[in-house]
């Protein structure tokens, strides 16, 4: 059966049940959430970069977190930039204006690919970015033809990490650099900790499995990559302001689930809690990446 035929109910339960889940499972997750992610989580879909101390959390920390992925490779007037994994574009079309840079939004599902035209033309920024349909493991761009590759917690949802980190080096030039942000597993988490607290969070997002972050810089230097750098968030920023990571907000979350009729709403919330419940253990993080395709 064709994934786009099944119910929200059906779709839930093959993604809860089918595990890993499978490249046609996830772009049909990521069809259907268009309206319930923009709604909370806007035109940005990743996490944001949350300051210490800060007040309430919102899109100014999304918005902080473009920047600082941007700024840990000198992006620059005049790069031309591949997003991968782009969703509705919200990343690429602040990048494109803030930094006039010219970028290039890949997502396997065509309504992202529309949202994020009619978001570009909104922001006023169509002249310079542009949404390509096509997955990571085979980007459909001409070798050596960016300076920079970018990803923002997309990759995790690749169910070969491997065969996206080759890709990338093949489109960079030479002296490009990959900079990205993802969903981790925490170092040291043990097997029985990941199916603990790991493994219904990936039933509920869609996600194939978790990696850690030095197995993400092992894949970038195999595929060719150099001066790899990997830096832990938790190092960085409040982590756990982004996340329903305490008692009071799990409660919260858990009267809304009980409320929830709709299927695809309720595995959204309960997607929430189980990201708070494992940020909480220590078993998941967001990690940082930089890399550099070698110039000789």
């Amino acid at each position: 059966m064709s994934t786009d035929v099944l119910s929200d109910h059906e779709l839930v339960e093959r993604l809860q049940s089918l595990h890993p889940a499978g490249q046609a499972l996830i772009d049909e997750y990521y069809r259907r959430c268009i309206p319930a992610y923009m709604e909370f989580l806007g035109i940005d879909w990743h996490t944001g970069f949350y300051l210490h101390g800060g007040d309430d959390i919102g899109p100014e920390d999304q918005a902080r977190m473009n920047r600082h992925i941007a700024d840990s490779i000198s992006l620059a007037a005049g790069d031309q930039v591949l997003d991968v994994g782009c969703g509705v574009g919200g990343p690429a079309c602040r990048l494109a204006r803030e930094y006039h840079c010219r970028i290039t939004g890949l997502t396997p599902v065509p309504a992202q690919a529309d949202a994020a035209r009619r978001i570009a033309r909104r922001m006023g920024v169509a002249e310079r970015v542009d949404f390509r349909l096509g997955h990571a493991g085979a980007l459909p761009c001409a070798d050596e033809s960016f300076d920079v590759v970018l990803f923002f917690e997309s990759a995790c949802h690749f169910p070969d990490r491997r065969r996206f980190f080759a890709e990338a080096f093949r489109v960079l030039r030479r002296g490009g650099r990959l900079a990205g942000e993802d969903w981790l597993a925490a170092e040291g988490v043990g097997t029985a900790d990941a199916e603990r607290w790991l493994s219904p969070l990936c039933r509920h997002w869609a996600i194939p499995a978790l990696d850690d972050g030095p197995a993400y810089v092992e894949l970038m230097r195999a595929a060719g990559f150099d001066r790899v750098r990997f830096t832990d968030m938790r190092t960085e920023m409040d982590l756990e302001r982004g996340f329903a990571a305490t008692p009071t907000r799990q409660a919260d979350l858990a009267v809304e689930i009980a409320a929830c009729r709709q299927p695809f709403t309720r595995l959204i919330l309960e997607g929430l809690a189980s990201l708070g419940r494992a940020v909480a253990a220590g078993a998941f993080t967001i990690g940082r990446f930089t890399a550099e395709k070698p110039d000789r």
